[in-house]
């Protein structure tokens, strides 16, 4: 006969079960992973390791450049690859600032270079002999500075570009200098950019400086078949100039060439019985095909002998074998 459970099991049993399930639940938690609809991830991870890349050799030449012309140590670093909204960009930059609106040919489209006015304050003083001593507050740079940060400035497009040359060939130049934020307007407010940010140290004082790209013209590059396939499988053939480049530093490259005349064996005690005037007779007749060495390797065979006066050798054949194909 079945046995009949009280109210008071049929509790015990309901919790020991639902604390069971609650156990499970604990052990394995749902993974959730945020998104935001109104901005959208656009770049991929391909995508934004390949700007990385870009821009990463652009912050060492270019730190390079400043450390000659400031005549001091400059450290130059990429912070930050960020997808914002123009908007948001717009809103980050406190005026007065330092704004270079700038072109790219090849496809055209604006970008932005944005600096503190502080730092380009102080590149003019260091390039007119100063000392560069730190700017306390912000102001416009004057128009003789700005004539002077052309110049810097144009020298950054440079570097820009070729970086850029692992992707696309690029020509980039200033359109015009702006010190209020509210007066650049390159894409609408509500259009994605993509802002790159580096951090430049001198003398243990840090400022920021910003390029900002329209997502649109990065697309329209990154995301074309030659660039994607470049990505993905590398670059499958070397074109007819790197295939130059190589050839002509190949036949700049030294090779020490050498003719064995012969070999022989001697004793220890015979080695050091020689004197001078001694002959040491050779295994080979000076009319045999002797192995002539590139850097310590067999390649050719020839003869030794004399021409215009000077010891000469004359190549009659080629070594083939698996170091030689």
């Amino acid at each position: 006969m079945a046995k009949i459970l009280s109210q008071e099991e049929i509790d015990a049993l309901l919790a020991n079960v639902s604390s069971e399930t609650s156990f499970e639940e604990e052990k394995q938690p749902q993974k959730i992973t945020v998104y935001d609809f109104k901005h959208p991830n656009l770049v991929s991870k391909e995508q934004l390791r390949l700007m990385e890349t870009i821009h990463e050799g652009f912050a060492r030449n270019y730190g390079v450049y400043l450390s000659a012309q400031l005549r001091m140590i400059v450290e130059m670093n990429l912070l930050a690859i960020d997808q914002i909204m123009y908007s948001e960009f717009v809103m980050s930059i406190a005026p007065p600032s330092c704004i270079y609106v700038c072109k790219m040919e090849e496809p055209a489209s604006p970008f932005v270079l944005e600096m503190n006015p502080q730092l380009a304050i102080f590149m003019v003083e260091r390039l007119f002999g100063g000392p560069g001593s730190p700017v306390n507050e912000a102001r416009p740079i004057s128009v003789i500075e700005q004539k002077v940060m052309k110049r810097v400035v144009s020298r950054l497009l440079e570097e820009v570009t070729k970086n850029w040359e692992i992707v696309t060939n690029l020509e980039a130049s200033i359109e015009r200098y702006e010190s209020n934020p509210e007066f650049v307007q390159i894409v609408p407010s509500s259009e994605p950019v993509v802002v790159v940010s580096f951090e430049i140290k001198i003398h243990g004082h840090s400022t920021l400086m910003n390029i900002c790209y329209p997502y649109m013209w990065v697309s329209s590059i990154i995301s074309s078949p030659d660039v994607q396939d470049r990505i993905l499988f590398g670059n499958k053939e070397a074109t007819q100039d790197e295939k130059e480049i190589i050839e002509e530093n190949l036949r700049q490259t030294p090779l020490n060439l050498s003719v064995l005349l012969g070999k022989t064996h001697i004793t220890i005690k015979e080695f050091l019985d020689l004197q001078m005037g001694d002959v040491i007779q050779l295994d080979n007749q000076t009319d045999n095909l002797l192995p002539i060495l590139v850097n310590n390797k067999h390649a050719f065979d020839g003869v030794v002998g004399l021409r215009k006066k000077r010891l000469a050798v004359r190549i009659d054949s080629i070594v083939k074998g698996e170091n030689n194909e």
